[in-house]
């Protein structure tokens, strides 16, 4: 099958670019042949290209696995389109006359959404090569503001324990970084990265676009996945804000580096970037025999 892929961007590797990725490394290892379209290519795209994906500016596809509201291009190609909804920001809304589908319970409902297939990890890229300590002696950030890695900065100084954030950098190896950290601090897929690495991980930022700052679930605990999933672990709706000294509370008296294989086993069992792609391509062969193709 002859598919496409878009994103606003690719110049940097975060959520929904690392989706991307993700989705057509699988899709290829089925025999797809995968392109990539983006208005704004960049460093990333390099990465695509040595995937064996060509970056192309029109075209006809069997599927368009569109993201991020560029329908104003997407009239450059033709074929089936499923749209996916990565967040809550005005630019992750959902797209008219299109399937639409929600990487999460709480996106669904931000664009009254039916559909729910959550992100897909690579499991094999993203695993486990070193394994946590026992007490921490490195955080590493995939916080995306500055005023979360400050905060997250100055814990670490106070606790004498290593800090790095890989805000503003690129780097697409984000496996090697978070294999050399005990603890891992963002929202959203980062986090499950960090977790199918086998990382005890905390969930919290400073985006702009939520409605409460320095805002997250905190510490990851095991007994709370299913609550935690409704949001893809962002924790933006909890109206909480955490302050230094809660945070560093919240991170150095929870943290626990056997929970590192709770969470790999969890990402396995259900984000495994096998079982997505499976559910995108069911949706299209369903959608296609609703239609009478």
């Amino acid at each position: 099958m002859k598919i496409l892929i878009t994103n606003w961007v690719l110049d940097i590797f975060r959520g929904s670019e690392n989706w991307c990725y993700a989705m057509a490394c699988e899709l290829k290892r089925r025999g797809h042949e995968v392109d990539i379209y983006t208005p704004m290519p960049g460093k990333f795209i390099n990465e695509f290209e040595k995937a064996g994906c060509k970056l192309v500016k029109n075209g006809v596809y069997d599927l368009i696995l569109d993201n991020h509201c560029i329908a104003q291009d997407i009239s450059k190609f033709k074929g089936f389109i499923i749209h996916t909804c990565h967040g809550i920001g005005n630019w992750e809304k959902s797209m008219p006359g299109v399937i639409n589908v929600g990487v999460s319970e709480k996106v669904a409902e931000q664009w009254n959404l039916d559909i729910v297939i959550p992100n897909g990890i690579d499991t094999k890229r993203m695993c486990p090569k070193t394994q946590p300590n026992k007490s921490i002696k490195k955080i590493l950030s995939l916080c995306m503001t500055d005023t979360a890695n400050d905060v997250l900065k100055s814990i670490c100084i106070e606790k004498k324990v290593e800090f790095e954030s890989l805000y503003g950098k690129f780097v697409f190896n984000v496996e090697d970084k978070i294999n050399s950290a005990d603890l891992v601090v963002g929202v959203g897929r980062s986090l499950l990265d960090a977790m199918s690495c086998g990382r005890p991980v905390v969930s919290f930022d400073d985006r702009f676009y939520y409605e409460t700052r320095m805002m997250g679930y905190g510490y990851i605990t095991p007994e709370l996945f299913e609550k935690y999933k409704i949001d893809s672990f962002t924790g933006n709706d909890i109206k909480k804000t955490w302050t230094k000294e809660e945070l560093e509370k919240e991170i150095f008296e929870k943290y626990n580096n056997k929970d590192g294989e709770i969470n790999r086993k969890y990402i396995e069992e259900n984000y495994n970037i096998a079982k997505t792609v499976d559910k995108y391509l069911d949706l299209y062969y369903s959608s296609l025999e609703k239609i009478g193709i």
